[in-house]
């Protein structure tokens, strides 16, 4: 008798046990009043529990979701500040805060963040949101301190790169120039013009001229490679030619030759062999759509062919 008084009891306490730990949590009541549509009731248990300091991230994004379909826009940006107030270190927080503002509109705000989120974390993706901001504000001197940041720390792309080149061009910082547009001519592509015409010009003019003619060099074989195999890319392999010839004819036609002479294997040929002689020419489609007829232009091209020795139509 007294084994069956113990089993019953035994079993008794057994099952109050479970009905308490089945008793939902306040956790697992928001989470089946935000699954059931019952958003006012989630808002009241979310609010209790965010006041008592319970400022999980999960909860916090629901209870500001809950605003945001309620229209509640000062408490959802209430909620969200306080949030990243609580984790000052976290990219994560200041992240969903820069997004935040972005859904409600609030550029300054947006920009700020995003300010403070690179500041913390640069990143290519932070940067990129806060150029179009600032091209769009017309915030043009934030955006060559913020493109100067990215060249420093090896984040810029060639597109930035180029763009700051020739801005700093155009305000007489020659020397930044330079450095911005070498930077584009080490990862842009290499049928990409502007930048690499900028940056000869650039080094011209600061008198370094041998890497000038070293890179012009370069760009001009490859060029005209393309040129031959693509008529219409309108590379402009002639101008570069023109601009190099212009800037120092003798040590122009030495760098063309050894660049000519390395890219087809013939480095070390006598000068007198035929194998040694280079071609200074731009192939005729080329040449032919840089001058525009009636312009003059064609002239002074064909005395420039008469010079480097052009291959004479038959």
């Amino acid at each position: 008798m007294f084994r069956h008084i113990v089993l019953i009891v035994g079993l008794t306490v057994i099952a109050l046990a479970a009905g308490v730990a089945l008793i939902p949590g306040e956790r697992e009541q928001w989470t089946m009043l935000v699954r059931d549509g019952h958003h006012q009731e989630a808002i009241r248990v979310l609010e209790n529990r965010y006041r008592h300091g319970h400022r999980e991230m999960d909860a916090v994004l629901h209870m500001h979701k809950l605003y945001m379909a309620l229209a509640d826009i000062g408490r959802a940006t209430r909620v969200m500040e306080n949030f990243v107030a609580d984790r000052p270190g976290d990219p994560a927080a200041l992240t969903l805060l820069a997004r935040h503002y972005g859904d409600i509109q609030d550029k300054a705000g947006e920009i700020r963040t995003l300010e403070r989120l690179f500041e913390l974390e640069p990143s290519l993706p932070t940067a990129r949101h806060l150029l179009t901001h600032y091209r769009i504000e017309g915030e043009f001197a934030r955006e060559e301190t913020l493109l100067r940041r990215l060249l420093g720390i090896n984040l810029i792309t060639a597109n930035d790169a180029e763009r700051l080149g020739l801005l700093l061009a155009s305000n007489g910082d020659l020397y930044g120039a330079r450095d911005a547009l070498v930077r584009f001519d080490e990862i842009a592509n290499p049928e990409r013009v502007v930048g690499r015409l900028a940056l000869f010009d650039v080094l011209a003019q600061i008198g370094d001229k041998a890497t000038a003619l070293s890179k012009g060099a370069s760009w001009t074989v490859y060029w005209r490679k393309v040129s031959l195999h693509h008529p219409s890319s309108g590379l402009p392999a002639a101008r570069l030619i023109r601009m190099m010839l212009a800037l120092d004819e003798p040590a122009a036609r030495k760098a063309i030759c050894e660049v000519q002479r390395e890219e087809f294997g013939t480095v070390g040929v006598a000068a007198h062999s035929p194998l040694a002689v280079c071609d200074l020419d731009e192939p005729d489609s080329v040449a032919d759509s840089e001058a525009a007829p009636g312009s003059g232009t064609g002239a002074s091209n064909a005395l420039l062919r008469d010079e480097v020795g052009r291959r004479r139509r038959r």
